[in-house]
């Protein structure tokens, strides 16, 4: 896929996002099969250590991830995205703990070993370049901070492999259709679609996170499916190498 193409892609999935407000969280449910919303609190579970720093919630979306960031008692978030449509939904809903920032994960606005930790849940494969993505997330968060992934799995086994891209490309759509029928028009979630199809493998995303930030561990959940990255920001070797 070309830069630009890629880029057209990421401002569709920006529009088909902001369509599918009034019915986001509960639709992700949905065709989630029940699992979002808990993989979510377990990636919140994972970085409790970090409470009382900064964290960011990388393509924070609606602010779903950064409400129970905050009902967990987390101190400062910061909610990243390229939306101010999507940011001002979230900052009307969470208050003065909700500091929200335009822009992107390639190109974060924030200093070396800012951060204490990073979230972010259903966006990292939305990204134009993950390679830039991951590096930033590493430069931003201090040593000894964390990194959480919740998103879509693609299986490293052929057959599970090609069960979730039925599921994503042939049943997700229609159960999606039927969640939102009359409270958007369209079917926004049919999104989906592209990003999974050039999604990595769960193997080689998680061998990816561990060369970028730090050493990963992968919880894979419906057959790989859906899965979360829970890594570490350790030294790592691109730190030997700058």
């Amino acid at each position: 896929m070309s830069l630009d193409n890629s880029r057209d892609e990421w401002s569709s999935i920006i529009r088909a996002i902001e369509d599918a407000l009034p019915a986001y969280e509960s639709t992700s449910e949905w065709i989630s099969v029940g699992l979002a919303g808990p993989l979510r609190r377990r990636a919140v579970a994972f970085l409790r250590s970090h409470r009382r720093e900064w964290v960011l919630d990388a393509g924070t979306g609606p602010g779903v991830s950064s409400r129970m960031l905050l009902e967990d008692s987390f101190e400062k978030i910061i909610g990243l995205d390229p939306s101010i449509h999507l940011l001002r939904f979230a900052g009307s809903r969470l208050g003065r703990r909700f500091c929200p920032i335009v822009g992107v994960a390639e190109n974060l606005p924030l200093r070396p070993g800012s951060l204490g930790a990073v979230i972010t849940c259903f966006s990292l494969r939305d990204v134009v370049s993950l390679d830039r993505s991951l590096d930033e997330f590493a430069r931003a968060t201090r040593r000894g901070g964390a990194l959480a992934v919740v998103d879509i799995g693609k299986p490293d086994s052929t057959f599970w492999r090609a069960l979730i891209g039925f599921y994503i490309l042939h049943v997700m759509p229609v159960l999606a259709r039927s969640a939102i029928r009359g409270k958007t028009p369209g079917n926004p979630f049919r999104m989906i679609i592209p990003t999974w199809k050039r999604l990595r493998t769960n193997k080689q995303l998680s061998d990816l996170i561990g060369q970028s930030f730090g050493p990963c561990a992968l919880k894979s959940f419906l057959l790989g499916g859906l899965v979360v990255f829970e890594a570490d920001r350790l030294s790592v070797w691109k730190d030997v190498l700058q």
